[in-house]
């Protein structure tokens, strides 16, 4: 196979990608799974080896974000099924890196599926796999995804620790073409840090999630939706109801542009708990009920 057709896949793959964090899965959810069909017939009549990883690896990394979509519809068996099938293509890669980036991302399936326990078990293997052989860039994703998945756990101070480490192992030169694909700077790392502290109560979420909210690419509009969400979250607890359903309100904007299933339900359950505790306040500026 000409090297200008792989080069062209990972083109495409990254427009899809470009597309799907600014437009959410309802636009290129049908893109994404006609590219797995093409990629997965590519590789089924190539015979060269090297090629064979390229396409293989193409393939895990079209798993992952087809598992990343699904996860958001609110689609957990399906979803779980897409990172099976994306571990089988790292399988054939042999890349380890692959590997570990898929496995973590699968993570966060069981997280939903309210299994954070097999999750931290499978974080902390992963990491410990490739402490030694994988890039700083993805380590540090690795120590932040696992600080997500220690905080929804309640494990405060062990999920502090892991994005401190985080933070230590970022590269100052920001990321690279090479390895599996993760966004990771201060800001989104901030991001994170911020989810976390906001789902064990603690105070310091507010400032974090505010200035990780002024200083983000607004073109990352999941990311920004999830953001205000914790914003609202981390405001409903200092009782600042009024600020906080002005963040739901742009929330609920967003997850309507983007078809975010996930993050409608976090709202949906943000809503029930302030409701059940407090009533139901309404912000005097906009009308809109938390």
């Amino acid at each position: 196979m000409d090297a200008s057709i792989l080069a062209l896949l990972h083109d495409q793959l990254d427009a899809i990608r470009r597309m799907d964090r600014q437009l959410g899965a309802p636009v290129t959810r049908e893109e994404v799974d006609a590219k797995i069909r093409q990629v997965a017939l590519l590789l089924s009549s190539s015979l060269t080896p090297g090629t064979r990883q390229q396409l293989a690896t193409i393939r895990a990394e079209l798993g992952t974000l087809a598992g990343w979509q699904t996860l958001d519809l609110g689609r957990l068996h399906e979803s779980w099924r897409q990172y099976e099938s994306a571990k089988a293509a790292v399988n054939e890669s042999g890349d380890d890196e692959f590997k570990a980036h898929t496995e973590a991302e699968q993570a966060f399936v069981l997280v939903d599926l309210g299994k954070a326990d097999i999750a931290d078990d499978l974080l902390s293997t992963t990491r410990a796999r490739v402490e030694k052989s994988a890039s700083r860039l993805l380590r540090a994703w690795l120590a932040a995804a696992h600080g997500e998945v220690l905080a929804a756990r309640g494990q405060h101070s062990a999920s502090l620790r892991a994005f401190d480490h985080a933070s230590h192992l970022l590269p100052a030169d920001g990321p690279t073409n090479a390895g599996p694909y993760v966004v990771l700077d201060d800001i989104h790392l901030a991001r994170w840090r911020g989810h976390a502290l906001a789902r064990m109560g603690d105070a310091e979420a507010v400032e974090v999630l505010t200035t990780a909210l002024g200083n983000m690419d607004r073109s990352f509009t999941r990311a920004e939706t999830s953001l205000r969400v914790d914003l609202a979250t981390a405001l409903g607890a200092q009782n600042e109801y009024q600020q906080a359903a002005q963040q739901i309100a742009i929330a609920n904007d967003l997850t309507d542009g983007i078809g975010s299933v996930r993050q409608a339900r976090r709202i949906g359950r943000l809503h029930a708990k302030v409701t059940a505790t407090h009533g139901s306040p309404t912000d005097n500026s906009t009308g809109n009920r938390l």
